[in-house]
This record gives C-alpha cells, structure tokens and sequence, in this order.
C-alpha cells in the first residue's frame, strides 16, 4: 500500500462526524440512559419499552438512607450516626460481633415513631434464620446486647409514615460494624 492509496480525513468531514456522534450520544440519553436510570422519559418511548420501569425498581431497590455522619465520638459513645429512613421503606444496619461480645447502644427518632426489630443472624447460616431479641413500635429504644452467637446483630427499621424520619444511633462494645444492608 503506498502513501497515496491512504486519505487524511478533511476538517469538514471531522466536524460532521464530531456532530453526528453528539447528536447520536444526545439521542441516546434522552431515549434510553434518562428513562432507565432517572425515570425522566421526555418522549415517552421509555415507558413504552419498559425502561421507566427500571428506574423505579432501582430506586425501590437503592432507596438507602441518608447517612449524616458516620463514626463520631459522642459523649462517651464509641460510634454515632444518623440515618434517614425514606418514607414508607424499611433499613437495615448491622454489626459483627462475636459470641460473647457485647453492644451497648442507644437510638431515638427525629420525625415520629419507628417499627423495629433487633435481631442477629448466625454467621455462615444460609436457611434464612434469625433471632429476635425485640420487637416494638416506639421513637427510641436503648440497651446491651451479649451476643448468644457470632455473626451479624443489629436493627430493622421500617417507616410507616409518608415522610422521611432520622434515626441517632450511639453504641459501644466490641464489633465491627457492617453498615446498611
């Protein structure tokens, strides 16, 4: 092949190109990226398809809690936090302890009242048991836990109400603490 057979592309067709990627690219986010990830369907298109319906189950999915802070020193707490829980959903936060180990916690709501179970998860168990060690309706709730068994310890707080409500959460003991699950 010789240095003549080879063309180098002129400035116009490189602008054309360039514009035509835009607009193929700008088509695609309206059509398609706006619908499934944000729900956002300006044509309408998404919900035909289906893709609006995706933007939903994973907000349904992904509908995490706000975490205001995480891991402060509080009077003598060891761990602090606040947690949003979204209006009508459930949350769950854990901790690992070992059997034995203690928790010591306090939590209270800002914004109403609170479904809650505290409750623990053996570790390596995979049938779906779980022990409950209370379980109650109430806007704050304190305590010390040893635990009967190693593996995951913690609360589910479930938001009956059509409005965000914020958990404080303080505790001390021996734990790594696993987060939103």
């Amino acid at each position: 092949m010789s240095n003549q057979d080879t063309q180098t592309p002129s400035t116009q067709s490189l602008i054309i190109s360039s514009l035509c990627a835009v607009v193929l690219a700008t088509v695609v986010l309206f059509l398609f990226i706006l619908p499934a990830e944000y729900g956002i369907d300006p044509s309408g298109l998404g919900k035909k398809i289906g893709l609006t319906a995706l933007a939903e189950a994973s907000s349904n999915a992904n509908a995490k809690p706000t975490i205001m802070s995480c891991n402060q020193r509080l009077d003598n707490w060891q761990d602090a936090i606040s947690i949003e829980i979204p209006a009508n959903q459930g949350v769950e936060y854990k901790f690992l302890l070992d059997k034995g180990a203690k928790i010591e916690f306090a939590w209270h709501t800002q914004g109403g009242e609170l479904y809650f179970d505290f409750h623990g998860e053996p570790k390596g168990d995979t049938s779906g048991y779980f022990q409950s060690f209370k379980e109650a309706t109430d806007l704050k709730n304190s305590g010390e836990l040893t635990a009967p068994f190693s593996g995951s310890h913690g609360w589910y707080w479930e938001n009956r109400q059509n409005r965000p409500i914020t958990v404080q959460l303080s505790t001390r003991g021996e734990y790594q603490i696993l987060g939103i699950m």
